[in-house]
């Protein structure tokens, strides 16, 4: 992919697709617009412990974004050409759904992110590698090696965070000292 930004865009059903797996962060994401395939699944989150699994159905209710992510990882690394995978939520889930289907060698063409439903990232410190999770601004302080980050556009894929680079305060405390010297 040429960008470090993930691919949103409105969801639609991709006619050249054999096969159509919906996932969503929770029952209020719409589904993709279009004609509905005839090989449709919807996976969605409940966020409890009281669900059970029932494997033979096309409408399957997971337990948590864990549950569902382990699942997904499971089934697209037996998949078969063909599987367009459509996903719905907010950009950590978007973005943890999208590195698990790199993972498994889908590209760009089958898998389509929807618009993200909020506004918080992933963002990754350069400096220790602390992942912080829900990050709604564009700084903050990291929980690893307290150097205050700004959060950069910068997205990895591989990482599924956004860079968050700062100067370390051992770094400023050098300049200052060679600067007042």
């Amino acid at each position: 992919m040429g960008t470090s930004e993930l691919p949103y865009r409105p969801l639609t059903f991709d006619p050249d697709g054999r096969r159509h797996l919906f996932v969503r962060e929770n029952a209020t994401q719409a589904f993709p617009e279009g004609e509905r395939p005839a090989v449709f699944e919807v996976w969605t989150i409940e966020h409890s412990s009281l669900v059970k699994a029932e494997p033979d159905t096309c409408d399957v209710r997971m337990r948590s974004a864990a549950d569902l992510l382990e699942r997904l990882a499971y089934r697209l690394a037996r998949e078969k050409v063909g599987l367009r995978l459509y996903a719905a939520g907010r950009p950590v889930f978007l973005a943890q759904v999208a590195k698990v289907a790199d993972g498994a060698g889908l590209c760009s063409g089958e898998i389509f992110l929807d618009e993200p439903a909020g506004f918080e990232r992933r963002v990754f410190c350069v400096h220790c590698d602390t992942l912080h999770d829900g990050v709604g601004g564009d700084t903050l302080v990291c929980q690893g090696c307290a150097t205050e980050l700004s959060v950069r556009d910068h997205y990895s894929r591989a990482l599924g965070a956004y860079m968050g680079a700062g100067e370390p305060a051992v770094v400023i405390e050098a300049m200052e000292a060679a600067t007042h010297g």
